[in-house]
């Protein structure tokens, strides 16, 4: 019998709440993320505080209680925001933790005075808290059943850059990376490089983990940039081919065969004037050859039946 207003507040909490969650969810990493508690009621478990729903709440059926999301990586937290679900107004104590491994816990921030329903406290740490994986909300004194509508961690939003050296793109991010092409994903580029077989307009998308993508600006590549010499002096034959190839014109090289997706398949180092590589094992198709030196770098497309 705890919450004897939830009735009452039910559409102020969907007007004040609801599209503010929807504006900030991309940056909401506790969104959705494992969460443990102290204790909690039967019908209000602990997952209930992390799933956007600001008609629902977690609750423990005592005055004192914690609650922890496991945020499943290091994030660097620049703010959260706490939704009071609060039956009676009256003098609280929360307390906010946080952990690099979900075992030890630093406290950051407590919140101490009088709260009441639908009450949001906000805080922004400043500088931002480093290297977070875990968030903790320690309640020690309270005048009803500790609970929570929602519990928001914010992240800045990274936005990636691109880095080139001739074929090969760089995103400043070392994970979490999707590559696309002229807009559209790139099947499988998900490696902080990628390997350029064709000229248009390259991004780089990086997920915060929450199923949100934050894009870097266009980087346009073309085939000069590709190119970076004159490749009339090497050859590649046949071309068509079916078992192998010839690489003519080059004694010292990495040759390296990549599909059209910019996926890695083989490579070898060119031995003398004329190379051989084997194609045996390799599906019919169409392909870029990249052939790099200490000088240049040769993108050739060739064709496997």
């Amino acid at each position: 019998m705890k919450k004897i207003y939830s009735f009452v507040i039910l559409s102020a909490i969907i007007s004040c709440c609801f599209s503010t969650y929807a504006q900030e969810s991309c940056s909401n990493i506790a969104f959705n993320k494992p969460a443990t508690a102290s204790g909690s009621t039967d019908s209000e478990p602990t997952n209930l505080a992390f799933d956007g729903n600001m008609t629902t709440n977690w609750c423990a059926p005592a005055s004192t209680g914690w609650i922890k999301v496991n945020l499943q990586d290091k994030f660097t937290v620049n703010r959260m925001k706490l939704y009071v679900s609060q039956a009676i107004t009256g003098s609280t104590v929360h307390e906010i933790k946080v952990s690099e491994d979900m075992t030890n816990w630093t406290l950051v921030k407590t919140f101490s005075g009088s709260t009441t329903q639908n009450q949001i406290l906000d805080v922004t740490f400043e500088p931002a808290l480093t290297n977070v994986r875990g968030v903790m909300i320690n309640t020690t004194q309270s005048t009803s059943w500790v609970a929570w509508y929602e519990i928001q961690v914010f992240t800045n939003s990274y936005k990636p850059s691109i880095t080139q050296n001739g074929a090969v793109l760089t995103s400043s991010s070392a994970v979490n990376n999707q590559w696309y092409l002229n807009g559209n994903p790139i099947s499988g580029a998900t490696s902080q490089t990628y390997t350029t077989t064709a000229s248009g307009s390259y991004q780089v998308g990086v997920s915060n983990g929450n199923e949100c993508m934050t894009m870097s600006d266009i980087y346009t590549v073309t085939t000069t940039a590709i190119n970076k010499v004159s490749d009339m002096d090497i050859k590649i034959y046949p071309n068509p081919a079916k078992d192998n190839i010839v690489i003519e014109g080059i004694s010292e090289a990495k040759i390296e065969l990549y599909n059209l997706q910019g996926q890695f398949i083989k490579n070898m180092k060119a031995s003398g004037n004329k190379t051989s590589m084997d194609l045996s094992d390799v599906n019919n198709g169409v392909y870029s050859i990249r052939i790099t030196t200490d000088e240049r770098i040769i993108v050739k497309k060739i064709q496997k039946q």
